[in-house]
Formats: structure tokens, sequence, C-alpha cells
């Protein structure tokens, strides 16, 4: 059962609501993230900021495996380390990422992240990180 504080819909100073991020899917081992792209998310070249592009990764990642392996419970987690690999540009107004966990153990867990333009659009980003539960 998801912990209400926790999700980001519960506070909208939180900075994937901030950002727009829309978590459409979390369940244990994957998390799904929608986001509607406006002006803030663009870079000086009207481009999308490859920080938006991060910062998904990063949160499909961390949303994935924000579940305690043993209770099945939603815990806190923080990020470790993350990569974030560049490979497209978007062109449509919505970008969809799919955060995966590879492996979990009792104190890190690792996960990776594939960033599309829209559902069945080309791949943007890939990403990969390890994460440690916060107990």
């Amino acid at each position: 059962m998801p912990n209400d504080n926790l999700l980001p819909e519960g506070d909208p100073n939180r900075f994937e609501a901030v950002m727009g991020f829309d978590l459409a899917v979390w369940e244990p081992g994957f998390a799904q993230f929608r986001v509607k792209l406006g002006p803030q998310h663009k870079n000086r070249q009207g481009a999308v900021h490859g920080g938006v592009l991060a910062a998904l990764i990063d949160a499909a990642g961390m949303f994935a495996g924000n579940t305690d392996p043993e209770t099945k419970e939603r815990v806190r987690a923080v990020t470790v380390s993350m990569a974030c690999n560049y490979v497209g540009a978007a062109k449509g107004d919505e970008l969809v990422c799919e955060g995966r966990v590879l492996k979990a153990g009792r104190s890190t867990f690792f996960a990776e992240a594939r960033l599309t333009d829209g559902d069945a659009g080309p791949l943007l980003a890939t990403g990969q990180g390890a994460y440690k539960y916060l107990r």
C-alpha cells in the first residue's frame, strides 16, 4: 500500500510536482513518469533541457525501487550515483520515462530507466542509478 507522503502529487511543492512530473504507474520494481512539456522545461535554444531528462531518469529509478524488499512497504531512499546517456532530442509535447529495478539488497538497490518521446516515440535517453534505503 502506498505511503501517501511519498507520492509527488501529495505535496504541490515537491520537486516532481513543480516540474510537472506525473507518476502514472508505481508498483514494486517499476515506475512510470509522464510530463507534458512546457516553456519551463526548455533551455535557451528552445530544446528540452538535459537536466529535465536526467531528473526524470533519476525519479523513475528511485520510485521503481522505493519498496522495502523484505516488508514490501514503501520506503524512502536517496540517490548514491546516477548516469544518464542522451541519445535523441524531444520533438513531441510529452515525455514518458519508465524505471525498473535491476537488483535490490537490504540497504541499496540498482535501477535503470528509459525515456521516450511520448508513448511510441523514439528513445531520448537511458540511465542507471544506485540508491540507498533510508530506514
